[in-house]
């Protein structure tokens, strides 16, 4: 599996990457068209799962973007939006103050991971059902903690560093983030086949 560095050093020779990036950190602020640049961090999962180089790809095709941006969208609010809009509201009336945010840190870790997991699931016959297999959700998780615990507090601590600038972060962590858990999860397959 690649490290961070090695996928670092992949996107920065794109003579482009800064160009592509920020247009994805413009694209993520405009509602419904920030579903294109979903789709282009889809493409890259997509890529990892794959077991390409990672590259940067070109916006040329804003429809098949918007449509896994669909894709993406919909696990993501599955699996990462709801696991963490559900513990924020339940810390919020079980607890006070910043005693609330206690419960909501392992959520926000596992938002990442889990949701990567169901879109690895879905992105092998393209069948939504197979994202609810919650015995392969398990066994992804558990086996493949090794792999993505890294690249999961390197996101998450980059959002939160560029919590004011939130959608550059997001996409740009993104493109690393979801390149490395395409990969983890296909290691992890390769692993299981041996």
């Amino acid at each position: 599996m690649p490290t961070i560095e090695q996928v670092s050093k992949r996107v920065f020779s794109d003579n482009n990457w800064l160009k592509k990036c920020a247009l994805g950190g413009v694209l993520s602020l405009i509602p419904i068209v920030n579903i294109i640049a979903l789709g282009y961090l889809y493409q890259i999962f997509l890529q990892g799962r794959s077991e390409k180089g990672i590259s940067l790809p070109e916006w040329d095709d804003l429809k098949g973007l918007f449509l896994d941006g669909l894709r993406f969208l919909v696990v993501g609010i599955i699996f990462a939006g709801l696991p963490i809009g559900l513990v924020t509201l339940l810390a919020e009336i079980a607890f006070d103050g910043m005693v609330a945010s206690i419960p909501l840190i392992p959520v926000l870790f596992m938002a990442g991971p889990l949701m990567s997991s169901a879109l690895y699931l879905y992105s092998v016959k393209q069948d939504i059902s197979d994202c609810f297999n919650t015995e392969a959700l398990g066994i992804m998780l558990k086996k493949a903690a090794v792999s993505y615990t890294v690249p999961t507090l390197a996101y998450l601590g980059l959002c939160m560093l560029g919590l004011v600038l939130l959608p550059f972060p997001f996409f740009f962590g993104g493109v690393f983030y979801f390149y490395l858990m395409g990969c983890a999860f296909k290691d992890l397959e390769k692993r299981a086949r041996a």
